[in-house]
């Protein structure tokens, strides 16, 4: 699947212009633009695309390259813009490339600087550029995982690919599969693009429980690109993935010291991993989610008997995918719901909350396949008065992955209190 990556472009654009006014108007020369997300994210594609559409764009991968085949590549790589023949350094190079820049206006792609040896001194030889260059036609475009990497210059977090982004890529998927698709791959661009739109769903699962898929490939990738003992931290994302979100129950589940697991959670946190909310730890990524709660332990078996860990994974799926789509739903919603309303369970309504002079009730779904039934809907609507005082003081949100009967739709027709919220 072949996803538009314009509308990033086009924020991605809005961004750099913004930044560019801001440093004209305060008399700055920030050159350093940073595409941050984790891998998968498609940073590297969306830089190049972005600096594609200047006459006078460059790519360059730091990967594999030590300190000094990396500036003896760059002079190779950049000598068509200047005589870099006699630097021996990073400041010395970039100053090559002065009269070069002078004339156009360049973007030039630093791809893999973070854990570069380099890394250092090609930041400040950049930074020192401002003292040769009076204006802001050239621009640096860094991919990085981490916000913290390379100082304080501007940030551009890359856009993860949402249901709405899906939908309009393609018309063959159901509402259902498009969550069980969002919830697995996490939005990342190298696992969307990696799916089968014209097969089923099913049929692509299959495909990427062997170990040589992306959907599997890419989260031990990730690690190890990032972490030197990438063990210890597969072990604390299934930890999180399974249950245990305070510090005294991950350090427990890892049999290490309340520090030291202190250490590894603060590193994840800053490898935009995970996050902490009230001193409970979440996995931000839904796919890195699936990837510990269901392959982690399951590599093994997924040689062996592939078809039976599928089954048992495709039985949860769809528990795991309402879990994480459904806040994909409630942003739909035309009422914010307040931070302190609290979930009801087992009740009519999920959320029950005033919003001025009106009750707010919300109907989420029970389940991916829940369709809002006329009878379903009516015991909805009769309902309604055992929470407020009157029909017309409410305020009621039904929200399913199906389309609505046309019975719903012509209910919310002729009732003004009444919002239909597809998936």
């Amino acid at each position: 699947m072949k996803l538009d990556i314009q509308i990033h472009l086009e924020e991605l654009q809005c961004r750099i212009t913004s930044h560019l006014r801001s440093c004209i108007e305060n008399h700055e020369r920030d050159r350093i633009i940073k595409l941050c997300g984790i891998s998968g994210t498609g940073k590297t594609h969306l830089a190049i695309s972005f600096a594609q559409n200047t006459k006078c764009s460059m790519y360059f991968s730091f990967r594999g390259l030590d300190q000094r085949t990396a500036l003896a590549q760059f002079k190779n790589t950049f000598s068509m813009w200047g005589n870099l023949s006699s630097a021996m350094t990073w400041q010395e190079a970039f100053q090559c490339l002065v009269p070069f820049f002078k004339k156009h206006t360049t973007r030039i792609v630093l791809d893999d600087l973070e854990h570069s040896k380099s890394e250092s001194e090609v930041i400040a030889a950049i930074e020192q550029l401002s003292e040769s260059l009076t204006d802001m036609k050239n621009l640096f475009l860094l991919p990085c995982r981490c916000e913290s990497s390379f100082g304080k210059h501007e940030l551009f977090r890359v856009p993860l690919y949402t249901s709405s982004d899906i939908k309009k890529r393609t018309q063959k998927m159901s509402a259902v599969d498009i969550a069980r698709l969002c919830a697995v791959t996490g939005g990342l661009s190298a696992l969307l693009n990696d799916y089968d739109e014209n097969k089923p769903f099913s049929d692509n699962f299959y495909a990427w429980t062997s170990t040589d898929s992306m959907l599997y490939r890419l989260m031990p990738q990730m690690l190890s690109e990032q972490f030197r003992t990438p063990e210890s931290y597969h072990a604390i994302l299934y930890a999180i993935a399974t249950g245990n979100h305070r510090l005294s129950e991950i350090a427990k589940h890892m049999a290490v010291p309340n520090n030291q697991c202190k250490k590894y959670l603060d590193a994840l946190i800053a490898a935009g991993l995970i996050t902490v909310k009230e001193h409970y730890y979440f996995i931000l990524n839904s796919y890195v989610d699936f990837w510990h709660r269901f392959l982690y332990l399951n590599v093994g078996r997924l040689i062996t008997a592939p078809h039976d860990v599928v089954n048992e994974i495709l039985s949860q799926l769809d528990e795991f995918a309402l879990e994480k789509q459904l806040p994909e739903c409630i942003k739909k919603l035309p009422f914010d719901i307040p931070k302190d309303a609290k979930r009801q369970y087992n009740s009519v309504f999920d959320y029950v909350f005033q919003s001025g002079s009106h009750t707010v009730l919300i109907k989420l779904p029970e389940s991916l396949d829940w369709h809002c039934t006329k009878q379903e809907h009516d015991t909805l609507l009769d309902s309604v008065t055992n929470y407020c005082g009157a029909f017309y003081e409410a305020e009621i949100c039904v929200v399913s992955f199906h389309r609505f009967s046309n019975y719903c739709v012509k209910q919310s027709g002729q009732l003004d209190n009444l919002h239909l919220v597809s998936y």
